[in-house]
């Protein structure tokens, strides 16, 4: 299967003379997009502009789109950088050599996409598209079945062993109710403070920060124990009515985001990420199939009683086990607290 991702980097150690050049391809570029026909900005990154930015915004400033065809890369055996990336500009013939250093190493056999020059705070950085292929995990040990829950937000249980033979339950927890934890926090400031944007701002950096540290633990398990991964369908999560304070808790929690993370992490070790219609599931009882109750996070049946978003992630991973081929083992790795 193919993956693709985008490998950011810092531009670092420009001479006063390269900075200066690539300012202005910059600043050129916004003046172009707000209608300056005459500014001086490289003719393919004009095109690569107006291909990509339907509707300009005064306030606003935009990258330097850098056609895949006309960027170049090379090693740099540096302390100082990673790679020279060479981007085309109005200013110099042949393009501008930049130095560039990143957290991820770009392999000889990945195919460079279109990528972007962007300005923040002063200074540039550069986000490299990037595409390759990666071999799908054939012998999957089990299911990795996750609740998008209400108290708990992200509740995981793994089911080892393939359908129908008696698959061992793990409880898997990696904490996502600290982004709950934040999300509560910042409302408290943000009510009793007059300078709610800047909290919305931390707040929004801290949750990301969390949902990458969660998504990576969660995919690294995964990996490990050769899972594939199961969650419901998010539009039954976000048109629940839970009442107004779990409402709230519910909606502001980013599924979404969190899901297309989690998509993209497993793809990169080629473990499949798989939705279920959720219905019933928080409703039926995951030992005897029971039609039960829930009731202040405790689900309850007949003969049993337990966590509410536990048995609705073990109800997710068993409807998961009959979409994939899994392996029948008596155990896949240790339970994860």
């Amino acid at each position: 299967m193919e993956v693709t991702k985008t490998v950011q980097g810092g531009v670092v150690q420009l001479t006063n003379q390269k900075r200066r050049e690539l300012n202005t391809e910059y600043q050129n570029l916004q003046k172009y997009l707000q209608g300056d026909e005459d500014a001086e900005v490289y003719s393919a990154n004009k095109q690569q502009a107006e291909r990509f930015y339907d509707t300009i915004k005064e306030d606003r400033e935009y990258p330097i789109s850098v056609r895949k065809d006309l960027i170049d890369i090379q090693e740099c055996e540096s302390d100082v950088a990673d790679y020279f990336v060479k981007i085309p500009t109005a200013q110099r013939y042949g393009g501008l050599k930049l130095p560039v250093k990143t957290h991820t190493e770009i392999e000889d056999d990945w195919e460079i996409g279109e990528s972007k020059v962007i300005k923040r705070d002063g200074r540039f950085y550069i986000h490299i598209s990037v595409s390759y292929e990666v071999e799908p995990v054939s012998d999957l040990q089990g299911v990795y079945g996750i609740d998008l829950g209400l108290r708990n937000p992200v509740v995981g249980v793994a089911l080892v062993g393939g359908e129908g033979s008696c698959p061992k339950v793990q409880t898997v927890d990696f904490h996502a109710d600290r982004i709950q934890k934040i999300q509560s926090r910042y409302a408290y400031l943000r009510r009793n403070t007059s300078t709610g944007k800047k909290w919305r701002d931390s707040e929004y950096n801290k949750v990301e920060d969390i949902l990458h540290n969660v998504t990576t633990e969660i995919a690294d398990y995964c990996e490990e124990n050769k899972l594939a991964v199961a969650v419901g369908d998010l539009e039954g999560i976000q048109n629940q009515d839970q009442g107004r304070v779990m409402n709230r808790k519910l909606h502001r929690f980013p599924h979404y985001k969190f899901k297309q993370l989690l998509r993209y992490k497993l793809k990169e070790r080629g473990l499949p990420l798989i939705e279920v219609d959720e219905a019933y599931t928080s409703q039926t009882c995951s030992k005897c199939g029971e039609k039960g109750e829930r009731y202040r996070g405790r689900f309850r049946c007949s003969g049993t009683e337990m966590d509410a978003d536990y048995n609705g992630a073990v109800n997710i991973g068993q409807r998961a086990l009959s979409k994939v081929e899994i392996n029948s083992l008596d155990s896949a790795g240790a339970t994860v607290t």
